[in-house]
């Protein structure tokens, strides 16, 4: 490797909303990207009037979903498909941790049974030049690459993973900085509704979100 190892791998440790998490390199390290997920899930559960159950998949260290917990009453449930990952999920507290494979259809108990669904899946291309080489270097691909157009992921989501959400529920996915457009059409096309597009902190379009109704 050619570069200098993430500090945040050094510590072990990241902070993310207003928590802190452990991060090995079989995770990605949180960012305040992913932050807007939070923002956009939050902003549905303090509408209040039951008790919410959230769905985090691809959760990776479980940041966007223990930021959720953090800040709201809902229950997480916690899926990746990386043992790994899943691990280091549990070592941060995580209780109801799944293995759950986002390319695939969710399993049938968990149809209809979440007020949301958060991902921040993997969806980067190979041949993404603006690639940071200490992310490529150090971050495990598994968590990255989003088949050949960073795509992959949200064609196998949409529309299949909608099943796991209850009538009225919210669907808010990470994207990369040029894929809103294409992954709202997709949500469209699925049927989704109230589908809008979230900004980061740098001014890009970075969460997607539609309800199921």
């Amino acid at each position: 490797m050619g570069s200098v190892k993430p500090e945040a791998y050094r510590l072990g440790e990241c902070a993310f909303y207003n928590i802190t998490v452990k991060v090995t390199p079989d995770v990605l390290i949180p960012r305040p990207d992913s932050e807007r997920v939070v923002d956009v899930a939050l902003e549905y559960l303090r509408r209040g009037g039951r008790p919410y159950r959230v769905l985090d998949l691809c959760t990776g260290s479980g940041c966007i979903g223990l930021a959720i917990q953090a800040n709201s009453d809902a229950v997480v449930t916690f899926g990746d498909i990386s043992l790994p990952a899943l691990e280091v999920a549990k070592s941060n507290g995580c209780k109801d941790v799944r293995v759950l494979d986002a390319l695939n259809p969710p399993p049938a108990e968990l149809r209809g049974e979440f007020d949301v669904l958060v991902c921040n899946p993997p969806y980067v291309s190979p041949d993404d030049t603006a690639l940071d080489k200490s992310v490529t270097d150090w971050e495990p691909h598994i968590a990255l690459f989003g088949g050949c157009d960073g795509l992959e992921f949200y064609r196998a989501l949409l529309p299949a993973w909608i099943d796991a959400l209850k009538p009225g529920g919210l669907f808010a996915v990470e994207v990369g900085y040029n894929q809103a457009e294409t992954v709202a059409r997709m949500m469209r096309d699925a049927g989704l509704e109230g589908v809008a597009v979230r900004k980061d902190y740098g001014g890009h379009d970075r969460v997607v979100s539609g309800f199921y109704n």
